[in-house]
């Protein structure tokens, strides 16, 4: 390690008497010299640098890390950085950043931006369609519809098994669409830009590779780039519709497909092989995590005069199943966090054909309740999540950089193949969603999924008293990365306690 002094320049008396002076003052306490050594340069042996030597339970990612941020201590790491700024040849990857494949879809035009040219076809010859069993499906009678959390608790036993179930609502329940009409055709919403057949490890890879040269650069004023996708233009939801039918119509050719008994088997194995096994750059828009105020909810509100309010709409705006009103029930344990918006208000997101949701799992480990409003059938995945570690293993593997930027883990896009799950002994269950269903995801589980065409959903997080072991879990998990936390753990247990108290 090499020790930087600033030079300055002085004379053979002005070194005696500067001696002589220092001499004669008493070392402060604690720096007193015990006895007298040499600086001598080391030769290292190996790659962890400078800390080879260092003995004992030391944590040398954190000091490594401490040593960068220390710009007056040069390690031979920083020095050969200096001369040679490209110190990426560590990344065990023979993947190239440039993404050489033919673009199978362009968007855009001088006129506009809205427009697409879809160049790339369908190929059914070479499906991927992956090995999976499906989850559970649920149907709830009438009666038992009425107390959503009483129905969640009666059917977890079995249907947590699998992550990820499916609830069919009686055929009763019939819910108005309000986001018809002025709102399909007037409000408009931002997209994003997805780059398919780059979603298996290419782009969180060269995200990981850009974060690793800032640092190297000691470029340290800028923190780590997000992972988000690439802003794409703004859309209503009957113009996105239209580009998306357009998209769905040229890709596939044959419109018979989408006529057939589970069409969404043939766009299943053409989405994997697009991800595994790309021969196309295939692009595509979507849009989630809306805001429900950006295009509103698609359950009906309760207006501010209750003489306002249409009978035929009065149920559904009691409904426990109306995501509005649900996360605030009794029996929810985010009612206590009452300020807290962001996880009260409900989110939606809007999809064309391979529009992707990676591998994730709710922040603090949330339950998540889904609802298909509209539109073409959805295809998840589920992981139990007594399984959960053994997914995170797996996606450490297939990106080992991120050993170095643990606290970005979770902001990874990864679309692994189920697959490849299976294949690494982690079960995945198929979950196909169809219009006017829920999807209810347990505390703990990681899934992905995608769109067969345009849909509309919209989603919520509960918390049930189950919940609370998943959410201390993830207290310590957040503390340990150095992650906001998004609610207050602790306000809701208190809470919790006190309503037990005064019920009993």
């Amino acid at each position: 390690m090499y020790v930087c002094f600033h030079t300055v320049k002085m004379t053979t008396k002005d070194i005696g008497s500067r001696m002589n002076a220092v001499d004669k003052r008493p070392a402060p306490p604690g720096y007193s010299s015990l006895t007298s050594f040499t600086l001598k340069r080391a030769k290292l042996n190996d790659e962890s640098g400078n800390f080879t030597g260092i003995q004992g339970d030391v944590d040398i990612e954190k000091l490594q890390k401490s040593v960068k941020r220390m710009p007056w201590l040069l390690n031979d790491d920083q020095v050969s950085n200096l001369e040679e700024p490209d110190s990426t040849k560590h990344l065990k990857t023979n993947i190239s950043m440039e993404n050489t494949l033919p673009k199978g879809v362009t968007r855009g035009c001088p006129a506009c931006n809205t427009c697409q040219k879809v160049i790339a076809c369908w190929h059914p010859d070479e499906s991927c369609r992956p090995g999976v069993e499906y989850s559970h499906a649920f149907h709830p009678s009438p009666e038992e519809f009425k107390d959503i959390y009483q129905y969640i608790a009666k059917i977890r036993p079995k249907a947590e098994e699998h992550g990820i179930c499916r609830i069919i609502s009686p055929d009763s329940w019939k819910p108005p669409l309000i986001m018809q009409g002025n709102q399909f055709e007037s409000c408009k919403f931002g997209t994003r830009v997805q780059q398919i057949d780059e979603l298996k490890d290419v782009y969180s890879r060269r995200k990981l590779i850009a974060i690793i040269q800032k640092e190297n650069l000691m470029d340290l004023d800028n923190g780590p780039s997000e992972f988000e996708f690439e802003s794409g233009p703004e859309f209503t939801l009957q113009k996105f519709k239209s580009y998306a039918e357009q998209f769905r119509q040229y890709y596939f050719q044959k419109k018979d497909i989408f006529t057939q008994n589970k069409h969404w088997e043939n766009v299943e194995g053409e989405y994997w092989r697009i991800v595994q096994n790309p021969t196309n750059q295939i692009q595509v828009l979507s849009a989630h995590n809306l805001e429900a105020k950006v295009i509103g909810s698609g359950f009906p509100l309760p207006s501010l005069d209750d003489d306002d309010d249409d009978d035929n709409q009065t149920e559904y705006m009691k409904s426990h199943w109306n995501l509005n009103k649900t996360p605030k029930l009794p029996g929810s344990l985010l009612a206590f966090d009452s300020a807290n918006s962001a996880l009260l208000t409900p989110r939606l997101d809007v999809g064309m054909c391979f529009s992707s949701i990676c591998w994730n799992v709710e922040d603090h480990h949330l339950y998540s309740l889904n609802y298909l409003h509209l539109g073409a059938s959805r295809i998840l995945y589920g992981v139990p999540g007594k399984y959960r570690q053994k997914c995170e293993a797996l996606i450490k593997k297939t990106f080992p950089e991120i050993s170095r930027h643990r606290e970005l883990f979770h902001k990874l896009v990864a679309q692994l193949s189920p697959s490849t799950l299976k294949s690494e002994g982690i079960p995945v269950y198929r979950c196909v969603q169809h219009a006017k269903q829920f999807v209810l995801i347990f505390p703990g589980a990681y899934y992905s999924g995608f769109d067969t065409d345009f849909s509309v959903s919209e989603k919520v997080n509960l918390a049930t008293l189950d919940w609370l072991p998943h959410g201390q879990l993830t207290v310590e998990i957040y503390s340990e990365f150095h992650r906001k936390t998004s609610l207050s753990y602790d306000k809701m247990l208190i809470e919790a306690a006190r309503q037990a108290a005064k019920s009993t």
